[in-house]
């Protein structure tokens, strides 16, 4: 092929209208050969002055460009492209800003790779006066049941991601370059307008309705071009109220070694510039007197920062050439909403509503390679407001699992430490159900649909555990499928069906499912349906609708376990439940129908009733998969309980976890080294 630019090939384009674009110096490799074959998918190779005569595959857009210099190759790894969200709405988390009234930077800035895992490390084009002061802040974070995708979504890539020359030079080896792995559990985080962060042009999904933010300056360094092509794509999406988002890792890039001084120096502008960039962007509003569309917004922003000397005359230009090819193709801009639009997505506030759609939530993640023992989600759940035993919870199981997020009515202020025995470690993952929602528990099984909601990745299951509740954790169990201390039992008429959250509830929930006009709802219940019939629930001419309303079963559920498999349909299903006001015991237990479960009923005891409650230490066994209740509340305050329940429960779990090895004793109220146990 020659590099004048024109096309050497041209495919049959495959219906779907999504495509992908690489670059390449060599000859088909296998990579390629895997995204060509990608049914839905439309292949797009951009070509070097370096590329072979001869390259030629079958089903792929061949184009030349003379400016690019480098090779970046992306493997795709775990779900690769289907990491991207394409539905137009989602559940998920945002992050937003937590004071408006802050105009500062550093309050409107995200930097990706701390959110997952590497604190100590910043994309290039993170202004570099805010790095040494700046976090994520643990504040800032809402979970959405319902909101809009992002319009551009950045994939994090492995092994070597886009750091700037400053990083490179004091981290990246000379010949091999960078080996970074991010944590494989963080979810997918979208940016609120008003936030900002840069990202690159690489392994970057771009949707028709940011179409519009795709030109690439000119008159810039070539490692300055789609940095600031990031920063301006951020406001004028945020003039629609339109978004941007990280997803996790779904590719890996290697870079050829090169010379990282020479980056330094074409990333010159970068450094200087980019905290004045962001600055201006946020302050910067579009004059109604002389533009009243995006369009026009774009041209004024345009024109100013020409003014602000942040980039040329002529890339203004050229951005207007842009925007009217645009529309010959028929490309219709979002609708301008303008700046002083309200967040849609702020946490609710009302601690009395059950129509929650956004709420208070913060996730954190360090850099850790867990075992295949740590690929679980435990979701610690507590009726009433939390304000102490978060830490004994974190101490006891933190180590074993991905990550522990506690549910509940979460505020911070009332939070009460006593000593570090049971004090909270940092970072607490909390997802907060306010009173209303929990209602003393009875709808605490709404947590595992929130946390599920959030879009954990890498997740092989999720435990339920109330805060009252022992797990033994070295007790194995079916990771397969759903587990539960009793499972179903059969029970008719139990009193809890004859009341508001019985039989009522299923009342509520027959007559919603007769109107529903929502797919997503129907499939569930169809799902429900085929499978109360699989397990022999719903016989012959029977109907879900009469298995419903009979008033069947109940479950003692304060523990149980839902594996990845299912979990899609738990939260769908359960949701359905909790907004109808289904009880805890009688919803687990209709949902247990549905599903091939594990559990433990036979065995030691797992629950305590009347006066056995407040002696659990005497029945408390090593063999048991679960206990519940057990009270935090001894383990509260130094002295002779603290004592008492420690010596039993606290040398079992040593004598299991370490074999022995370790002798907790515990010891005097003013030993110094008491706290440490």
């Amino acid at each position: 092929m020659n590099n004048s630019g024109n096309v050497e090939a041209v495919a049959e384009v495959k219906k779907g209208n999504k495509w992908i674009v690489v670059t390449s110096i060599s000859s088909p490799t296998e990579d390629v050969k895997r995204l060509a074959s990608m049914k839905e998918w439309n292949v797009v190779v951009v070509a070097d002055t370096k590329t072979p005569f001869d390259w030629k595959l079958d089903g792929v857009h061949l184009l030349s460009v003379e400016y690019q210099k480098q090779l970046h190759e992306y493997f795709f790894l775990r779900l690769g492209l289907n990491q991207f969200q394409y539905e137009d709405t989602v559940s998920g988390i945002r992050y937003r800003v937590n004071n408006k009234s802050d105009e500062s930077v550093s309050n409107r800035l995200f930097n990706p790779y701390r959110f997952f895992g590497m604190d100590q490390m910043w994309p290039r084009g993170f202004p570099l006066e805010h790095i040494e002061s700046h976090t994520n802040g643990n504040s800032k974070q809402v979970s959405c049941y319902k909101m809009k995708r992002a319009s551009v979504q950045q994939g994090l890539v492995h092994h070597d991601p886009d750091v700037d020359a400053i990083y490179r030079l004091l981290n990246a080896d000379s010949n091999s370059g960078l080996d970074v792995k991010f944590n494989k559990f963080a979810p997918p985080i979208t940016l609120s307008v008003g936030t900002y962060s840069p990202w690159n042009s690489q392994n970057t999904l771009f949707h028709k309705s940011a179409f519009h933010t795709l030109f690439l300056p000119t008159t810039v360094s070539f490692r300055t071009t789609d940095i600031w092509r990031s920063f301006i794509s951020q406001k004028i999406l945020h003039l629609s109220g339109l978004t941007v988002s990280f997803v996790p890792t779904n590719a890996v890039q290697f870079r050829n070694a090169h010379d990282y001084l020479k980056d330094f120096k074409d990333e010159k502008q970068v450094y200087e510039d980019s905290g004045k960039m962001i600055q201006f962007l946020h302050k910067w509003k579009c004059s109604n007197e002389t533009s009243i569309d995006l369009e026009g917004c774009i041209g004024q922003l345009t024109q100013d920062l020409v003014k602000e000397n942040l980039w040329g005359e002529e890339d203004a230009d050229l951005m207007g050439m842009f925007l009217t090819d645009l529309k010959k193709m028929g490309y219709e801009f979002p609708e301008l909403i303008g700046d002083d639009n309200t967040d849609p997505y702020a946490p609710s506030t009302n601690e009395k509503s059950r129509e929650v759609n956004c709420r208070r939530m913060h996730l954190e993640f360090d850099l850790i390679n867990p075992t295949e023992n740590e690929e679980e989600i435990l979701i610690a759940v507590n009726n009433y407001p939390w304000k102490y035993g978060i830490g004994l919870i974190q101490r006891l199981y933190q180590p074993y699992f991905a990550s522990i997020i506690f549910c509940g009515s979460w505020y911070p202020d009332q939070i009460e430490d006593e000593d570090n025995f049971t004090s909270t470690i940092h970072p607490v993952n909390y997802i907060h159900m306010n009173p209303a929602e929990m209602t003393r528990g009875y709808f605490g099984y709404h947590c595992l649909t929130l946390v599920k909601e959030m879009g954990l990745s890498n997740v092989e299951g999720y435990f339920f555990m109330a805060d009252d509740t022992v797990f033994n954790i070295w007790q194995r169990i079916d990771y397969s499928r759903v587990h539960h201390l009793q499972g179903y039992r059969n029970d008719v008429q139990h009193d809890w069906w004859n009341s508001e959250v019985g039989i009522n509830a299923t009342r509520r929930i027959v007559e919603r499912m007769k109107k529903n006009k929502d797919e997503k709802l129907a499939k569930t219940w169809k799902q429900f349906d085929d499978r109360l019939r699989k397990y022999g629930f719903v016989k012959g001419k029977e109907t879900v609708e009469e298995e419903m309303l009979s008033k069947k079963g109940k479950s003692l559920s304060d523990f149980f376990y839902i594996p990845t498999s299912e979990s899609d349909f738990y939260a769908s299903l359960m949701r359905l439940f909790y907004e109808e006001k289904f009880f805890l015991e009688l919803a687990v237990a209709t949902f247990l129908k549905t599903v091939k479960h594990q559990n433990s009923l036979e065995g030691p005891k797992y629950y305590l009733w009347g006066g056995d409650r407040g002696q659990w230490a005497k029945f408390y066994t090593k063999d048991a998969i679960g206990m519940h209740p057990v009270k935090m509340s001894p383990f509260r305050r130094p002295g002779e309980q603290r004592r008492k329940y420690c010596k039993t429960f606290i040398q079992t779990w040593s004598d299991i976890m370490f074999g022995g090895s370790r002798n907790f004793t515990v010891k005097g109220d003013n030993d110094p080294d008491y706290a440490n146990g």
